[in-house]
């Protein structure tokens, strides 16, 4: 490699690596209005420049696993990331054991999610509301409803953030959650549930219950059709969605009509093959998980019991779902398996794996190429799926080698 990309990797993992806390996000509005910083705009030009130049400054060859090609803007990322000396990745993980440094890893990380998120137009209306948990406690929630010439009530997604249970918001995602509005012409309810440590499960999964609980009470007072209502979300928020339509199949109750599922936790535990491919260095790192299962969950049993919620008992009767892996992801054997036994148990599932990416792709869509399209087709595919009242569909799927 050059002494130019030397210099490049050594600034990114620079940008990559503030101890300061960022500025605050602003209020929703219709269009988007997230302001980079100096640092974060240099950030921004460096990885939105074309493809063939980070082919160029890798440090190493490209990256061939199981028979995919991980995308060179991610390997050069994860090149700096590993750059990192290990006394860093350990002060940037014990930030999470006291409430001032929760506060300014969660900041940080949310203005990183949203940096990197596609920009799609601006919606009809962005509210803001607080409904009331079980608890008596107050869950934020924002509702996005895009600007549509349909007529008619729409469908809604209720949308539950990733981030292992401890870091992300409303905010971190505010693009994300936009882009999916904009492009499965969907009104998108995004949850902030509580976090653990100070909230450990089931606390989010029980807001999360509370929201769809909500929603489908008062679907047709903002613009939603009751009938026509999904829970979906990335990582954790998965694992939240999936705990939701579980509750009510049990409870022998209405669930949802559908499920879009990203990069979703489904298990908790490193048996997987996927764990030893990627378990290192391709952004959820197993040591990540070992950190976090502990402050999410508490000890074993709450660990088993949450698994339990999820695995246990048989499928048949679960909402029709999407989805979707990273090629390069530790999650990906545990969420394909979760599609075939979905499939095997009568539920119709259509499973997507993007074999040039990794975990967390939706917050690199403004400069991913893939990860664009993505983020683009599954949304497309989910406000198709949803208004086809749980019909199974498909769309071209990515060369893969899985």
């Amino acid at each position: 490699m050059s002494a130019i990309g030397k210099r490049v990797i050594m600034a990114f993992a620079a940008l990559t690596m503030g101890t300061a806390a960022a500025p605050q996000i602003s209020p929703p509005t219709l269009a988007d209005d997230f302001v980079p910083t100096a640092a974060e705009q240099e950030r921004l030009d460096l990885m939105s420049r074309p493809e063939s130049w980070f082919v160029d400054h890798l440090a190493g060859p490209r990256e061939v696993i199981d028979g995919q090609t991980l995308d060179p803007k991610l390997q050069f990322h994860f090149e700096a990331r590993r750059a990192r000396p290990p006394e860093e990745v350990k002060r940037g993980l014990d930030m999470f054991y006291s409430a001032e440094g929760r506060a300014i890893a969660r900041e940080r990380l949310t203005r990183d999610w949203a940096l990197l998120t596609k920009v799609t137009a601006p919606m009809r209306r962005v509210e803001d509301r607080s409904i009331t948990g079980r608890g008596g406690h107050a869950i934020p929630i924002r509702i996005y409803t895009p600007a549509l010439d349909e007529a008619g009530p729409l469908p809604i997604l209720l949308y539950f953030h990733g981030g292992g249970w401890l870091y992300s918001n409303i905010e971190a995602v505010d693009r994300s959650v936009r882009l999916i509005a904009n492009e499965a012409r969907a009104i998108v309810i995004s949850v902030d549930y509580r976090l653990a440590p100070d909230h450990k499960w089931p606390a989010a999964n029980d807001d999360g219950e509370d929201a769809f609980l909500w929603a489908r009470t008062n679907a047709a007072a903002f613009g939603g059709d009751p009938a026509m209502i999904g829970v979906g979300g990335d990582s954790a928020g998965g694992n939240i969605s999936l705990s939701i339509s579980r509750r009510q199949q049990a409870a022998r109750k209405p669930g949802p009509l559908y499920q879009l599922l990203y990069y979703t936790s489904v298990d908790f535990t490193p048996r997987y093959r996927s764990y030893d491919l990627f378990g290192k260095g391709y952004g959820l790192d197993t040591a990540f998980r070992d950190f976090m299962m502990p402050l999410a969950f508490g000890d074993a049993d709450r660990i088993a019991a949450a698994a339990q919620e999820l695995n246990g008992g048989s499928m048949a009767g679960m909402p029709a779902t999407i989805v979707v892996t990273a090629g390069f992801d530790v999650l990906r054997d545990p969420a394909q398996l979760l599609a075939q036994r979905m499939e095997r148990e009568g539920v119709a599932v259509t499973y997507l794996n993007y074999p040039a990416l990794a975990h967390g792709f939706l917050q690199w869509s403004g400069v991913v190429a893939e990860a664009e399209r993505a983020a683009v087709d599954s949304a497309r595919l989910f406000g198709t799926a949803i208004r086809g009242r749980g019909a199974v569909l498909s769309i071209k799927a990515p060369e893969t080698g899985r």
